[in-house]
């Protein structure tokens, strides 16, 4: 028998399975399943994902809300130096408990059991930046070895080394 994962709620034990109006705090912290992440970046299997969560019962299923944090890890974009950001999302989710038709962005109660995994899976990886770095600026330079001095007793114009070129010629 395949075991119950720890993001799966019972809600009849909860007390919210058929009484709108009912609701319960929910604050534990989990192990992040596998694959929440992107190409650069994301939340390590096994690494803790703090829920803060409000289980509210409605005529229609249970709402969900409050937030989830969690570390992620990966590269800096810039400098490929390993990062780590605090990520911080906001849930807020329907559970009905029968799909209407064409409705396929709410999640479903399935026998009396609300499974979070899905829902923290989309907002989280949603919230990844698709290019982390540790630097906020938005201004990007860098420099290879000495800055450049600048003459500035030229002429401003693009032309005037053309101007210097065709005054040669005419001299010789």
């Amino acid at each position: 028998m395949k075991k119950q994962s720890e993001f799966v709620y019972d809600l009849r034990s909860m007390g919210l399975l058929g009484h709108p109006g009912e609701w319960e705090r929910v604050n534990t912290t989990l192990s992040a399943p596998a694959d929440l992440k992107i190409e650069v970046i994301g939340v390590a299997e096994g690494s803790p994902l703090t829920l803060e969560l409000m289980f509210e019962s409605v005529s229609e299923g249970i709402y969900v809300s409050g937030t989830v944090s969690a570390t992620a890890r990966g590269e800096d974009v810039r400098t490929l130096d390993e990062i780590e950001l605090p990520i911080d999302v906001d849930i807020q989710e329907m559970y009905v408990y029968e799909q209407a038709d064409g409705d396929e962005d709410s999640y479903l109660i399935d026998r009396d059991q609300l499974d979070l995994e899905p829902a923290i899976r989309d907002a989280v990886v949603m919230a990844l930046p698709f290019s982390p770095s540790t630097d906020r600026s938005e201004e990007f330079s860098f420099t290879l070895g000495e800055d450049l001095e600048v003459d500035d007793s030229e002429s401003d114009s693009p032309f005037a080394s053309l101007k210097s070129l065709l005054d040669e010629k005419k001299e010789s």
